[in-house]
């Protein structure tokens, strides 16, 4: 072989090795084209569950709010969505807790919702009436006069604990225990609020009544003293045109002498 043919063979070598050489480099970015495609960054599973959350989390704070509002109003149990049944024992504590729970869920400031702010209130107006004493006791007594009521109702003692076979299925169809007396005690709150609101407008028509009397009183009390302050200005014409009567009355006795 000669030098020059050594020399062409190397130069076709050389030509061969930069041809690869460049493929390979082309075939670099198509390689990492396909890559960038198939990037599992953009299908990253805690971005995705992130976004997901964030939306459940929307939904559950919409549905609290319209909890809150279609709950019983006369019932803050119901409001703050606390077992309320006797044996259930819900403590002060428990109060606490699930009105922070729930009051963070749907706190205006977390939740653009028109009617979140009026849900909001009466989750507060809730933990306000169970947290004190003199409203929660006889909220209570309701209660357990309403489970007592649903007992009588099924033919049950008094006493019968929640546990009772009878008080299960298939002994006891639906509804269970909880709901009748979550039905019950409805009625005996609406009872109760109709008989305050009727208490309340005789009281105020009785009020009115007396504020009448009063005021018709102060009238004519008023009436009489402006009569008595209007016969004392006229006391000294009367005086005057009394005098003035008996006078004429003299003169006309005395006349002129008649002369026999």
């Amino acid at each position: 072989m000669s030098a020059s043919q050594a020399n062409g063979s190397g130069s076709s070598a050389s030509r061969a090795t930069a041809s690869s050489s460049t493929l390979d480099k082309g075939k670099g970015p198509a390689t990492s084209s396909t890559a960038t495609a198939a990037d599992p960054d953009l299908f990253d599973d805690a971005e995705l569950d992130r976004i997901f959350n964030q939306e459940a989390s929307q939904v559950a704070r919409e549905a609290e709010v319209m909890r809150v509002l279609g709950a019983f109003k006369l019932n803050p149990y119901e409001i703050l969505d606390l077992n309320s049944m006797p044996s259930a024992r819900t403590t002060d504590s428990d109060i606490q807790k699930t009105y922070r729970k729930k009051s963070l869920l749907i706190h205006p400031d977390k939740l653009k919702h028109p009617r979140g702010i009026e849900a909001f209130d009466l989750l507060k107006k809730a933990q306000t009436e169970l947290s004190d004493p003199a409203k929660r006791k006889p909220l209570d007594e309701t209660i357990t006069d309403a489970r007592m009521l649903v007992l009588r109702e099924l033919g049950l003692p008094r006493e019968t604990p929640d546990d009772d076979e009878r008080l299960r299925p298939p002994k006891l169809p639906a509804p269970d225990l909880k709901e009748r007396v979550r039905k019950k005690t409805k009625d005996l709150l609406i009872e109760d609020e109709l008989r305050r609101r009727r208490v309340q407008k005789m009281t105020m028509i009785a009020e009115g009544a007396e504020a009448k009397r009063v005021e018709d009183a102060v009238a004519e009390k008023k009436r009489k003293m402006e009569e008595k302050e209007r016969w004392e200005e006229t006391r000294e014409d009367r005086v005057h045109d009394w005098r003035n009567f008996n006078k004429k009355r003299k003169t006309k006795k005395k006349g002129p002498q008649v002369l026999g």
